[in-house]
């Protein structure tokens, strides 16, 4: 039996918003246990498992269920022959009224759970159940299987290694690990020594790495990528294409000379200095290719890696949706390899580094170059797409971060860069203490002194964008001037409500509260007074404030 479940960890629960693990249902009076409740453990258990919590409303208002009121005792035991898991049914006494919560597990690796309701295999979309789609359907079934680069490939063997591509990764892994004779390996020997042989073969990581051109044609024709170039990113056809169908470490670098043979260079002037950026910068642009060389599905024959680069943007599709685990919002923190093999040895290369995707190397450089940042848009279950701007945004950032490592001798990280990139777009700051350092360097100021305070980049910023008029209207009127507004109304009409207050500032983006606070504010000063009950009475100037 799941471990008992107190209140304050349930009223934590109803806090948090409602996502695949976590299903609220009102069922106040019932609960269909032939249809729905097979269905959304299901669902749930192949989504990685979570809670499905029967007597709360989508609203997060307890109004306590009758569902199974004599017979929750044997739910577990009738989820179990229905669906092969095990499901902990458990009831909480709630001082709202009962809850009914099901603890349900992940799905089996590799294994999906079939429900015996209304659908086969259901997964949520939104607050709905439907039938899953084969791309989740095949993420599951293929989720248990070995890393696939590590596979053995039949009619394969060392003479269909391309000596270039062999000899091109020896001399960085020679470099990388500071071992001169690891250049003079024969091929057999370099190929054991990285695991890329064994007694049973040459793997698929072999194959896409060193395998001849001619090999990959016969044996992994998917293993290819694409690059078009287009002076228009609004036009259909292509002004440039090129394909390579080759080991990797025989076209990595080759790949970047095609890029940047088309990059454009944006000069800009830091004081005495002439400085520039470019449009498609190396480690962004290799880091990219390597994530997607690393974490395509070579299951999919059909599609290749493919690359779509404008003046606007650079852009790479890589066949197979995010490995089990990541997502867009954690792809920053969490790292995944679906090729295992062929990471490490981009690792042992010196490409890539073990502990990283490279990915926040990606948005780092992209951020401090002023362009913005990457996104996923046009990822799905069939491919990951990753988007890099080319185009400048906002020299200024640029100058302003680099003014300020410069002159308070100080090195962001990449997490703070971000935080700030945040800010300067205006979104709330999701990382609470970078704050206080950010107050201390005068790269941000605090707007407002409630609860709904906000944060913008300082006045040093929009100094440098020469946008200082902007910086007013986002700091807004100061707070001694509203409260100069509140003075001048009870000069004027020798009394005020809080409703009067309120037309005062309507549009303003001030709160109730923040009136408030400016009232007992003046009250302290001894500039105001309070006459009558505390709702329906008025505010007066004291004999100081006239």
């Amino acid at each position: 039996m799941a471990e008992k479940t107190s209140i304050d960890e349930f009223e934590l629960w109803l806090s948090r918003p409602e996502s695949e693990r976590l299903e609220f249902k009102r069922a106040e009076n019932s609960y269909s246990k032939d249809k729905d409740l097979p269905d959304y453990c299901a669902a749930i258990a192949n989504e990685g498992g979570g809670k499905l919590i029967l007597g709360v409303t989508n609203d997060r208002a307890i109004v306590g269920t009758k569902a199974f009121t004599d017979s929750h005792n044997r739910l577990s035991n009738d989820l179990l022959e229905k669906l092969g898991i095990r499901v902990d049914v458990e009831e909480l006494n709630h001082p709202a009224g009962r809850i009914l919560i099901f603890h349900i597990p992940s799905h089996p690796l590799g294994e999906p759970v079939r429900s015996t309701g209304k659908y086969a295999y259901p997964m949520r979309a939104g607050e709905s159940i439907v039938e899953m789609d084969p791309g989740t359907l095949r993420k599951i079934l293929t989720e248990g299987e070995p890393d696939f680069s590590a596979k053995i490939v039949p009619g394969f063997s060392i003479s269909d290694i391309d000596e270039t591509a062999i000899d091109n990764f020896r001399k960085r892994w020679a470099q990388k690990q500071n071992r001169a004779e690891y250049s003079g390996y024969d091929i057999g020997k370099t190929l054991l020594a990285i695991g890329l042989i064994n007694d049973n073969g040459l793997t698929y990581a072999a194959l896409v790495l060193f395998g001849k051109k001619e090999s990959i044609d016969r044996l992994l024709p998917g293993s290819e990528i694409i690059f078009e170039w287009r002076h228009d990113a609004g036009k259909t056809p292509h002004d440039f294409r090129k394909n390579w169908r080759e080991p990797f470490f025989k076209i990595y670098d080759d790949i970047w000379e095609t890029i940047n043979a088309r990059n454009i260079r944006f000069p800009y002037q830091d004081g005495l200095f002439q400085l520039e950026v470019f449009a498609y910068s190396e480690k962004p642009v290799r880091e990219a290719l390597l994530n997607a060389v690393a974490h395509r599905d070579y299951t999919i024959n059909s599609q290749s890696v493919f690359m779509r680069v404008s003046p606007d943007s650079f852009s790479i599709e890589s066949p197979g949706g995010f490995p089990r685990g990541i997502t867009v919002e954690n792809i920053l923190t969490k790292s995944v390899w679906r090729n295992r093999l062929i990471a490490e040895v981009f690792e042992k290369a010196g490409l890539v580094e073990r502990s990283g995707q490279g990915m926040d190397d990606i948005f780092r450089k992209t951020i401090s170059e002023g362009k913005g940042v990457p996104d996923f848009s046009g990822t799905d279950a069939y491919g990951v797409k990753l988007n890099i701007p080319a185009k400048i945004k906002d020299m200024n950032f640029i100058l302003f971060l680099e003014k300020v490592a410069r002159e308070e001798q100080v090195s962001l990280t990449f997490e703070e860069i971000y935080e700030l990139e945040r800010i300067r777009r205006n979104q709330k700051v999701s990382t609470p203490e970078f704050k206080e350092r950010f107050l201390s360097l005068n790269l941000i100021e605090k707007v407002g002194k409630t609860r709904d305070a906000k944060y913008i980049l300082s006045h040093n910023y929009y100094k440098h964008e020469g946008k200082t008029g902007k910086y007013t209207r986002l700091t807004g009127v100061t707070r001694d001037m509203q409260k100069e507004f509140i003075l001048r109304h009870l000069k004027k009409n020798r009394k005020g409500t809080l409703v009067e207050f309120q037309d005062i500032f309507s549009g303003q983006g001030v709160k109730p509260m923040d009136i408030s606070n400016m009232l007992r504010e003046l009250r302290r000063e001894g500039l105001i007074e309070h006459q009558g009950a505390k709702k329906t009475g008025f505010w007066i100037l004291s004999d100081k404030g006239k």
